[in-house]
């Protein structure tokens, strides 16, 4: 929606004649008595002369929105600051010529405006910031009040969506612990005759204790989080503050969710945990039971799966050949699972941590497929762009969900999937020290959780990358297998061509090879280029004039490589 700043490049007469048009006119509709509202509000200190020259528009806006004209005052100068998603008190008060003191005494009026949700407030520890909701817009560009309907909450599922976005409101500082706990009470009297609210009910558990049992269920039904620790938990606390009577009662283990047996500690190498909890089996059995989570959690619709890979034969040169076949056999189902008896029994890490780097085009992402394939894995692939939020603290909490699901793939599979980090240079590079930009902050943050994550992993994770130098050593100590993948030597070069184009002789593949320093999946590229041309000519014998000149062309794109052979 547009600002109604129709004033900004008048002149001095004609911002008068507005002023004069805003105080005589008879407004044809709500946004029309708004903007002739906000003409006379500007340096008018919002006091008795202003509300006497702008009676009609008030008039009528009062009238159609049932709201004092002190109200259609301050809603119409924060509507014509809509595009802005953090309008500041000072704002206000700047417009309307008057010292911020004062829009602060009229805190009353525009708390009334926010419990009718024309406003929504985020509060946080250092800043008071407002914004106007999109459906507030749309009805009056209707000429009709905003009236705020909440969906019914008719069932457990429907009860546990609404949580989900009410703890969305949470993350923007949208809505305080008290109302969050109160809206989280009154849905449960609303779905009271559920089995979930029944059977919750004989706890007797009070508002506090049924609110955090209420959100871990939450992060288990919306991500699988057998991993709930201290830094999940204070998202339900006003500026991301656990209180120190909440921790308390978990550590010493007071808190009725332990002894009742809805929660547990989770448990690393044997050891309890004391500030990370989990859902017992009996919660998740008794309390969920009617959401079919077992179905949801055992799904695998994501999963690349192994018999759906197309082998390949890949050349490799003879270093990284002899790594990637002792990784295969030591991934294999039957070794795999000595391996990892052997460790855990010297009390050792069981996760296999591997890192594939080198150049692009040289063949690390589809050695990974082609491991999965022989050793009859998954492959559960992540893309670090789609994980990554422009909302503060959503990033770290996918990355974590991710890990969440991969251990819960790995509980209910027969083979432990691998989990492929391909193309991660942007969360394995060096992390910044000091960091003060949010951007910086969030990428350190997603680097903690995975090194965190790998410490405690019990599956397969490989992670693909063209860095060569710039690997923060902290990752690099716990990549177990670190294979470097190199430009193929001329030997395989000539290799890789033979087995891209059959008909190719020795000689023109050992010319081609010695004239073009290409890699793998540039090869593939000019064959397949190749192969196209000969299905729409329908000739096919081989021109080795045209594969050169195809070679000079992919060279031109990347004229950076140095030559061989010229």
């Amino acid at each position: 929606m547009r600002k109604f700043d129709v004033h900004q490049h008048s002149s001095a007469s004609d911002k008068t004649k507005q002023k004069e048009n805003a105080q005589n006119s008879k407004p044809k509709n709500i946004l029309e008595a708004l903007e002739y509202i906000v003409e006379l509000a500007e340096d008018s200190n919002l006091d008795s002369d202003f509300f006497e020259k702008a009676a009609i528009p008030v008039r009528f806006a009062s009238r159609k929105l049932k709201l004092t004209p002190m109200q259609i005052a301050l809603l119409s100068i924060f509507i014509d600051r809509s595009e802005d998603r953090r309008i500041l008190i000072s704002d206000i008060a700047n417009y309307a010529g008057c010292r911020t003191t004062k829009i602060l005494r009229l805190s009353d009026d525009i708390d009334i405006l926010e419990s009718k949700r024309y406003l929504r407030a985020s509060r946080s520890s250092d800043s008071l910031h407002y914004r106007v909701p999109g459906d507030v817009l749309k009805s009056l560009r209707k000429n009709q009040p905003y009236v705020y309907k909440a969906d019914p909450v008719a069932d457990t599922q429907t009860f546990f969506d609404r949580v989900n976005r009410l703890m969305k409101e949470m993350d923007n500082n949208e809505l305080t612990h008290d109302l969050l706990k109160q809206q989280v009470m009154e849905m449960l009297e609303e779905i009271r005759d559920t089995a979930f609210a029944t059977l919750l009910r004989r706890y007797n558990l009070d508002e506090e204790d049924t609110l955090l049992f209420v959100f871990m269920a939450h992060l288990f039904v919306e991500n699988n989080d057998d991993r709930i620790g201290f830094n999940d938990i204070d998202d339900i606390f006003d500026n991301g503050e656990l209180p120190g009577w909440c921790k308390q009662e978990f550590r010493n283990r007071e808190s009725q969710l332990l002894i009742q047996e809805l929660i547990e500690n989770v448990c690393d190498d044997g050891i309890a945990r004391s500030d990370c909890f989990k859902l017992t089996e009996k919660a998740k059995e008794e309390l969920l039971g009617e959401l079919n989570l077992n179905t949801r959690v055992r799904s695998d619709k994501d999963l690349i799966k192994a018999e759906t890979l197309t082998k390949k034969n890949l050349i490799y040169n003879t270093a990284e050949s002899m790594q990637i076949a002792e990784l295969s056999s030591i991934l294999s189902p039957d070794r795999f699972n000595d391996v990892q008896a052997r460790l855990r029994s010297a009390g050792m890490r069981t996760g296999f941590c591997c890192i594939f780097y080198g150049a692009p085009g040289t063949g690390k992402t589809e050695t990974v497929y082609q491991i999965a394939k022989q050793t009859g894995r998954d492959i559960m692939r992540v893309d670090v762009d789609k994980i990554k939020s422009c909302w503060v603290g959503e990033s770290e909490k996918n990355i974590k969900a991710l890990f969440d699901r991969y251990r819960n793939i790995c509980k209910n599979a027969t083979l432990a999937p691998i989990l492929l980090f391909n193309e991660a240079d942007a969360v394995l590079g060096v992390r910044m020290e000091g960091a003060s930009r949010a951007v910086d902050k969030m990428e350190n943050s997603i680097q903690n959780i995975i090194l965190q994550e790998m410490e405690t992993l019990d599956g397969i994770m490989i992670a693909t990358t063209n860095l060569t130098g710039n690997l923060d050593k902290a990752f690099e100590r716990r990549f177990l297998y670190k294979i470097h993948f190199d430009k193929p030597s001329l030997k395989a070069r000539i290799e890789i061509w033979k087995s891209m184009l059959s008909g190719l002789s020795d000689q023109d593949a050992n010319t081609i090879a010695s004239q073009f320093d290409l890699s793998g999946g540039e090869i593939e590229n000019i064959a397949r280029k190749h192969t196209v041309n000969a299905i729409l000519t329908g000739d096919k014998e081989i021109d080795i004039d045209a594969i050169i000149s195809s070679c000079s062309q992919e060279r031109l794109a990347n004229s950076s490589r140095p030559r061989i052979g010229f």
